[in-house]
């Protein structure tokens, strides 16, 4: 079966002859297609993984942040359409982590709006439900040593090797920003709730955001909805990633049965 080819977009993390669904995952504020790591080889054979290389790093590191939600849709949608004309009839679902949630969610609007193919289902973790708007203050247009206070304050989430090396702190905070900037503009438009299922996961101990709010994506959808609350932060995937994967093989495999033939993970 031909197959799209990555792209400076989306990167496939292990190739799959012959995928019988695809996931697409978009990352947190400020990470990259790292985040996902492995997640290729855990879901093969039957689930080929697509990730989002956001500007600003890693293979893209030259190129500028984008600085809007609406911007990051459009540029993502635009490299999702091959995989919709190549073979329409392939299931796919997104995951998207916090930032990435939003992404995912606005992207999967455009596609009902347009009538396009829709996902078998979209998961979304850590993140705000788009109806609530800012649960904190703002805080990337402040200066580069308040705004990292800010955020080891409200996530603890830039790792200890980068905030004790000056040099990689500079490199790593213009993407952070920019993507933190999209995030605290973002305005949600209140439209019909999509079709497909929509699972949401909390970390039981995320101080960024609690789990009874992310239970409120569930005005989101029409087409069923599943709250996960799994051990661990606001960056629950290094503790308890096993069991979101397992989540998502069962969850794609019940959203379209004809197309996978096996729930154990590779």
């Amino acid at each position: 079966m031909t197959s799209p080819r990555p792209t400076s977009k989306f990167a496939r993390q292990v190739v799959v002859a012959e995928p019988r669904a695809r996931l697409f995952c978009f990352t947190f504020a400020g990470g990259s297609a790292v985040v996902f790591a492995g997640w290729g080889e855990r879901l093969r054979p039957e689930i080929e993984v697509w990730t989002a290389l956001p500007r600003g790093r890693g293979m893209r590191f030259r190129e500028t942040p984008f600085r809007t939600v609406e911007a990051m849709v459009e540029e993502y949608l635009a490299a999702l359409r091959p995989f919709l004309e190549l073979r329409p009839g392939l299931p796919f679902a997104f995951y998207g982590h916090s930032l990435g949630g939003l992404v995912a969610f606005e992207i999967t609007r455009r596609l009902q709006a347009e009538g396009l193919p829709m996902p078998a289902r979209v998961f979304v973790g850590a993140s705000t439900p788009p109806h609530l708007g800012l649960i904190h203050e703002e805080i990337h247009h402040l200066p580069d040593l308040e705004f990292v206070t800010a955020i080891q304050e409200r996530y603890a989430g830039i790792p200890a090797e980068v905030l004790n090396e000056p040099e990689l702190l500079e490199i790593f905070l213009p993407a952070l920003k920019a993507d933190f900037a999209a995030h605290e503009r973002y305005r949600f438009e209140e439209t019909v709730p999509v079709c497909c299922p929509l699972t949401a996961f909390a970390g039981a101990s995320d101080t960024g955001i609690a789990p009874q709010l992310i239970g409120e994506w569930e005005r989101h959808t029409e087409g069923g909805f599943s709250l996960r609350t799994v051990p661990g932060d606001h960056f629950f995937l290094t503790t308890s990633g096993e069991a979101v994967l397992a989540d998502i093989r069962e969850s794609v495999q019940s959203a379209c049965p004809e197309a996978l033939v096996s729930s154990r993970l590779a």
